[in-house]
Formats: structure tokens, sequence, C-alpha cells
């Protein structure tokens, strides 16, 4: 869990106390071990009660837990700065061997962040859906589109029936024709494209269960999925044509393949050979 993440990335739907709290957390986390839940407070005029209920909102036992997660977090996250000097912005004078260091640690970034807020427990519970399931629909749309195409054609490869149109108006057609054994898997990064709304809430309604795969801040899409795995980038820093979000994107589908191959790896092997040696046949 990824506490220092969830902390920023929900600043917005936080109630004013809550993020009066959030804001001085944030404010003091390099002097985050001098603080009390009273003395923070004191400071912030606020019940210290309502200190616990907030540490307890974002997944800890009691403030204790969270401050000592938060100066670990915040620890490491200096540390990983001052090594590999994350989060540089790319800049028109840099030159490609500099644009190509940039992007190496803003890509590992995220595949790091991603995978560290991972509920592994929820993981598993989320491959026994999957592999239960009578039919898939991925939906995706702009960037998540690719990440979505690529995980279909992945589980198409090891005996899956999945559907993936990248058509928006198809992929609602598509999910209001689901039923309770089928699972649809959708990929946002925001979370708040209507299209993928529209689409989930239909595949909802017919009984469907909902996977999302979307950014660590609370959303719409969270709110209609059974299930959701979390990707974290850096996108807001730079906008870099959803290269980051992507990469976080695909370091989970990757993750649910290589699962869902381990489950079958002898029947899943050989239906890759098997379309190798189909595919060689067009040589």
């Amino acid at each position: 869990m990824g506490y220092l993440n969830k902390l920023k990335a929900d600043l917005e739907y936080y109630t004013d106390t809550e993020k009066k709290i959030a804001l001085y957390i944030i404010s003091q986390l390099g002097n985050f071990k001098d603080c009390s839940s009273k003395s923070i407070a004191a400071s912030l005029n606020v019940a210290q009660s309502s200190i616990s209920k907030f540490s307890q909102k974002l997944g800890a036992r009691g403030f204790t837990e969270l401050k000592m997660l938060l100066i670990e977090e915040y620890t490491l996250e200096v540390n990983n700065k001052h090594k590999k000097h994350l989060h540089n912005s790319i800049e028109k004078s840099d030159s490609l061997e500099v644009i190509a260091g940039k992007l190496i640690r803003e890509k590992h970034t995220a595949i790091e962040e991603t995978t560290n807020n991972i509920n592994f427990h929820n993981l598993r519970e989320i491959i026994k859906v999957i592999h239960s399931a009578n039919h898939i629909q991925i939906t995706g749309i702009g960037g998540s589109a690719l990440t979505a195409k690529d995980l279909a054609f992945k589980l198409m490869k090891i005996g899956y029936r999945v559907t993936c149109e990248i058509d928006s108006h198809v992929q609602i057609t598509v999910a209001q024709a689901l039923r309770h054994q089928d699972v649809q898997i959708a990929i946002s990064y925001s979370g708040r494209k209507k299209e993928i709304l529209v689409a989930a809430a239909a595949a909802k309604e017919r009984g469907a269960k909902i996977i999302a795969i979307t950014t660590l801040a609370q959303n719409q899409l969270q709110k209609l999925a059974d299930y959701t795995l979390e990707t974290i980038s850096n996108e807001d820093e730079w906008r870099s044509s959803s290269i980051s979000s992507r990469t976080a994107q695909n370091c989970i589908t990757d993750l649910l393949f290589v699962s869902l191959l381990q489950i079958n790896d002898l029947r899943s092997l050989a239906l890759i050979e098997r379309s190798r040696s189909l595919i060689n046949k067009l040589e």
C-alpha cells in the first residue's frame, strides 16, 4: 500500500478537515518523526480523534502506524531521488542521450511504484475471476486502448474468449450483452472517460464483474468496479503522450497475463506453439 501516493492522490475528495490534515502532513514529511496526533490537532485546531479517523481512512490502524509507514516511504522516495534524479522533465534543449535516460527513469519509476502498491490478496481474487469467466471484454480509449489490445491478444493466445473493440459504440454494445459469468476489464488511467463509464455501467447492470485498471486517485470507475488494480505514474509532471501511464498499465496487464499463463502452463504453451506454427505457414 502506497500511503504517500494515496495521501496526495485523493486530496480533492477529502472533507475540509481531512484536507487540512493531509496538507499539513505533506508539508511536514521532512520532520514528521517529531509530530504526534496531539500536536497536529493543536496546530490545526481540530479534534485529535479526527487525526485517528483520517489515518484509518487511508488504511492504517491508527496514527502511529501511518506515521511509521509515511516516514519509511518518504525516506525511500528522497533516497531514490538523490540516487536516480527522478521525475526530470524533458526540455527542448535535451539531447537524445538525455531524453533516453529520462524516459528510462520515468518508466522505471512507474513500474516500481505501481508494483509496490499492488494488493496481492486482491490480485489473486481477480486472477480467479478472470480465469473462471465465460467471456472477457476489455475496454479502453486512446492510449489505454493500446494496453487493452495488447492484453486481449495475449489472453487469446492462451485460450481465453476475449472481445476488445476500440470503437466506443461497439464497446457499449458488447457490454450490454454480457452475462453473469462474464467479466469486463476496463482500462482508464483517469477513470473518468465517459465512454468507459457507460460501458462499465452497462456491463454491471447485466451482472458481469467489473475489473478496473485505473489511477490511485478516487474516480467514478473505481465506484463501478467490483475489483480495482491501481496504476501510478508521473503523467501530470510532464505531458508524455501517456508514456508513463501506459507503462504502469502494462505492468499490471503483463502480471495478469503471466499469472493466467501459470495456471494452465502446459495447455497455454501448447496453444502458443500451435499459433506460432500456423503463423509460420504464412511465410
